[in-house]
């Protein structure tokens, strides 16, 4: 064998080895970890069967671009409904929503929903600033926009969410947190100011996420 084909044989040999060591085996630890976790994990107390489905809708989200039902067909996803100028509950709720996010890792199989309740001023700009904010990922976190009372009743009726404006022109919206199954069927309300209750929603989510695998 001549002499660069050796060195260059050598170089192939040591690249393999480094990948093994470097990429191929934490990714397999971390697969291990993730096969074993799913093994583990059981449903909280908030966790219901099946109850009723959200129905179909189509709004615009952060990014321009209309969203309907179907693009979180298959997938579990987390909704919920605040506003940009909110000064009280929102950021807390937005604050908890990236944690959840952050937990679920680079898991691809679920959506994080919000729907604003004043949009009349949450634009697209003012929605992807606000996505921004908060570290909305771009394929897993979506800010909505649209028909003020397609919005409302899609609260009111799809998610059985208390939404409403008052006279004043007050917004007032519950806290919670609702996750939807991946056809689209409620399977549980979790408060979204508790950090204790949206842990459970994390769980639930990655149980319904892995409990078919």
């Amino acid at each position: 064998m001549k002499k660069k084909q050796l060195i260059a044989l050598i170089a192939a040999l040591a690249l393999f080895i480094a990948f093994f060591i470097l990429v191929y085996q934490p990714y397999a630890r971390q697969q291990s970890g993730i096969t074993k976790q799913a093994d583990d994990l059981k449903p909280s107390e908030n966790l219901r069967e099946p109850s009723s489905q959200v129905p179909p809708f189509a709004l615009t989200n952060q990014y321009g671009k209309t969203f309907t039902e179907k693009d979180v067909d298959g997938k579990v996803f987390v909704a919920d409904f605040f506003f940009t100028s909110c000064d009280a509950i929102c950021p807390m709720m937005s604050t908890q929503l990236s944690r959840v996010q952050e937990a679920m890792g680079n898991e691809d199989r679920y959506r994080i929903l919000s729907y604003s309740l004043d949009p009349e001023n949450d634009s697209v700009p003012v929605l992807r600033s606000f996505a921004r904010k908060f570290g909305a990922r771009d394929s897993i976190w979506y800010l909505m926009t649209g028909d003020k009372k397609t919005i409302y009743k899609l609260g009111r009726e799809g998610y059985m969410q208390s939404v409403l404006k008052d006279s004043n022109d007050v917004i007032n919206h519950s806290p919670r947190f609702v996750l939807v199954d991946e056809n689209r069927m409620i399977r549980g309300f979790y408060n979204g100011l508790d950090s204790l209750e949206v842990d459970m929603l994390i769980n639930d989510m990655s149980y319904l996420i892995y409990k078919k695998q």
